[in-house]
């Protein structure tokens, strides 16, 4: 045999014994009877696949809120929609006419809403000094509490003083420095649940 016949040989059965290897080779199950006889191929076993181990997941939780805590937050978003700030003149902390009037409002729209802590901020315009402007900005929320107190309101109510660090202008003239002289109203918002 020349050689290349050889090398095509040894390819061929290499290739051949290679697919038999992948693929295998189905053997023909034979069983006997009594007689000798052949009877028909029996199906290959059934192999049973692993079973996998599903984790199922937890169920979906959905919170709800209910009816009342629903209506509650929409009546204090309704009446901190009503409450406006408090102006005052420069260096005092007696309410104006407006002032009241303004209070006098806020008062009716926080008895709609009386278990809703209410917190009072008091402001200054930026001269006088720190200390001083904190004075005066407590002065200022503790006045206008007192007045809501005088109409009837029930809310906890809470104040503080910012003094002249939470300006809402920043110009250097009248009109900025009277937007930053006001006692600011602010409902809590979670009504301390």
């Amino acid at each position: 045999m020349s050689r290349s016949k050889r090398a095509l040989y040894v390819i061929a059965v290499g290739g051949l014994v290679g697919i038999l290897a992948m693929g295998g080779c189905t053997k023909k199950e034979v069983t006997a009877t009594t007689s000798g006889a052949e009877t028909a191929p029996m199906p290959p076993p059934v192999q049973e696949t692993p079973k996998e181990n599903v984790v199922q997941a937890p169920p979906t939780m959905v919170a709800k809120a209910d009816d009342a805590e629903i209506a509650a937050r929409k009546a204090r978003e309704a009446a901190q929609k009503t409450l406006v700030d408090i102006y005052f003149a420069f260096d005092k902390w007696a309410l104006t006419d407006e002032g009241k009037k303004n209070l006098t409002r806020s008062a009716e729209a926080l008895k709609q809403v009386p278990t809703v802590k209410l917190l009072i901020e008091g402001h200054c315009d930026e001269r006088g000094s720190h200390e001083y402007n904190l004075v005066l900005g407590e002065k200022r929320a503790k006045v206008a509490q007192q007045f809501l107190l005088n109409l009837g309101v029930t809310n906890p109510i809470s104040v503080t003083s910012y003094g002249k660090e939470k300006p809402v202008c920043t110009e250097h003239n009248e009109s900025c420095y009277w937007k930053n002289r006001r006692a600011h109203l602010a409902l809590e918002a979670n009504n301390g649940k």
